[in-house]
């Protein structure tokens, strides 16, 4: 029969081992570093919208959404992104004042899709 002691010099070091090995893999996700317009940002109207993330993107799957305050659509057109990094989008008109909500899906060469929401306001 394991002392408890002894049953954790048993256990410690395999739960160990398992954080470090998952670890790496947690951070190789292409997660959302900044955005422009920025997280809870107040502007006007902005001319284009833009995602940069941590890793190169698999630009078939990966991609951003905007909806206004009532969570409805807004007509946005995909524009060249200044990297392999980034997304970029622009209104196809302008901005009304409202709260408004990208939505974006990644996925990096680590084939796992990661999304979330960054939401600004136009005055």
């Amino acid at each position: 029969m394991f002392s408890s002691s002894k049953l954790l010099r048993t256990i410690l070091p395999v739960a160990s081992a398992c954080v470090l090995f998952a670890a790496p893999q947690a951070f190789a996700h292409a997660n959302l570093v900044s955005s422009d317009p920025a997280k809870d940002a107040t502007i006007v109207s902005p001319k284009q919208i833009t995602l940069h993330f941590s890793e190169a993107l698999e630009m078939k799957v990966s991609g951003l959404k905007l909806t206004d305050t009532d969570g409805k659509p807004v007509a946005i057109k995909s524009v060249q992104a200044p990297d392999a990094k980034s997304l970029a989008a622009v209104p196809v008109k302008a901005l009304t004042p409202g709260l408004y909500t990208i939505t974006w899906t990644s996925m990096g060469d680590d084939a796992h899709k990661m999304s979330g929401t960054v939401s600004f306001s136009v005055q």
